[in-house]
């Protein structure tokens, strides 16, 4: 069989952003454990000033980037693997799992050795993130690192320095681990993102009730944690969206390409940053992922759409937008180890914060075109032996 293209403009530009906005949140996470002052600290005021509301958005956009790539994540694999069923009746599974690890797999492990086995060895200078749970729990931490379940491991200990980011690609994985097995058997895909959605949502509201109840043990403490990171309703709510728009497209581009839709769903996420109640914070992430889905929809089919993100320059960011996730994290602490030799001292002036964010995020771009060009391309390029339905920019 002649194999099939699938792609949707302007999600490259929206990858990137995602990228950028966990890539902001780290930096003043990092000025903070550094003792300079950050952008980040929450609002305790009764009153929001301007300066207010983009400290509370800087402080937030990294989980919303994490969010906006489960949601999006969800809506392309599954449209992939709906495409595939009806060209072929059936999914490739064992296919489906080498492009997974032939995309995720080669810069995850990297990132893993240079956690566990480089940076360790920096704790002066660079790299001053010395963690007394890394060495105490060495063994267990990297096991757990090693099957790829970097969140247990996030859950169970504090988090392995510099490298944490990749509790979002484990819950990934761990979701894919089953969702094309799922997605084969099921006669009703949406039928089955349902139940799955139901079942998270079931065990989520189980742990909060038992805890309410007083509970509270350390072992269920670890299981909220590691709940709480499992955002895989997120990613069903994508693929939900998915499938409304390969089964009944006409409907689905009627409600979601209405011209009223992207400017709310841009407007709300403002709004649920500023003014969410903390009694709801254990849930907002689905309200947010219907509203990313929503941006996805306008953003890559609606030819109405004020927001236009097809272009080379995005694209470009996009496609090493992983790259950027991976080591972002790294280069932030060595960009501020370099600051101070050359005597930029990170304060929140205008000046000095335009110097950082654009060095380092220069330079994290650099890396992450090295690493894209020179070592994830080749397993890339073996990757499209396991191809059945081609995905990506032209």
């Amino acid at each position: 069989m002649e194999n099939s293209k699938v792609y949707f403009p302007g999600l490259n530009g929206l990858r990137f952003f995602a990228a950028f906005a966990v890539v902001i949140t780290h930096i003043e996470l990092v000025k903070h454990f550094q003792g300079y002052p950050t952008l980040w600290v929450q609002h305790t005021g009764s009153e929001l000033t301007f300066k207010d509301i983009i400290q509370k958005i800087i402080f937030e956009a990294g989980s919303l980037g994490v969010y906006f790539f489960f949601v999006l994540s969800g809506f392309l694999i599954t449209f992939l693997l709906l495409t595939e069923k009806e060209k072929t009746g059936t999914v490739a599974v064992k296919k489906f799992y080498w492009r997974r690890i032939l995309r995720i797999w080669p810069l995850y492990y990297l990132i893993v050795i240079l956690g566990f086995f480089l940076i360790p060895y920096f704790t002066t200078g660079a790299f001053q993130f010395t963690n007394k749970t890394l060495n105490d729990y060495y063994g267990l931490n990297l096991f757990l690192y090693l099957i790829i379940f970097p969140n247990i491991a996030h859950a169970m200990f504090n988090p392995v320095p510099l490298i944490s980011q990749t509790w979002s690609i484990g819950v990934e994985e761990q979701f894919y681990l089953i969702w094309p097995v799922l997605a084969k058997k099921a006669k009703n895909i949406f039928n089955m993102l349902v139940i799955v959605f139901c079942i998270m949502i079931g065990i989520k509201v189980l742990i909060l009730l038992l805890l309410k109840l007083g509970l509270a043990s350390k072992t269920l403490l670890a299981i909220k944690a590691f709940f709480a990171m499992s955002k895989i309703e997120c990613m069903t709510i994508g693929g939900m969206g998915a499938y409304m728009l390969f089964k009944h497209p006409q409907k689905f581009k009627q409600i979601a390409y209405h011209p009223i839709v992207l400017p709310i769903s841009l407007l709300l996420i403002p709004i649920l940053i500023l003014f969410t109640p903390a009694t709801l914070q254990d849930g907002i992430h689905l309200l947010y992922s219907i509203v990313f889905l929503a941006i996805i929809s306008n953003v890559s089919g609606n030819p109405n759409s004020f927001l236009k993100l097809e272009n080379k320059i995005y694209n470009f960011l996009g496609k090493i937008s992983y790259s950027i996730y991976m080591y972002h994290f790294m280069l932030i602490p060595a960009m501020f180890f370099l600051f101070k030799k050359i005597g930029i001292k990170p304060s929140n002036q205008l000046v000095p914060q335009l110097i950082m964010y654009l060095s380092i995020t220069g330079v994290t771009i650099f890396i992450s075109w090295l690493s894209f060009t020179y070592f994830e391309a080749w397993f890339l390029k073996l990757k499209s032996k396991y191809t059945i339905i081609k995905s990506g920019s032209h």
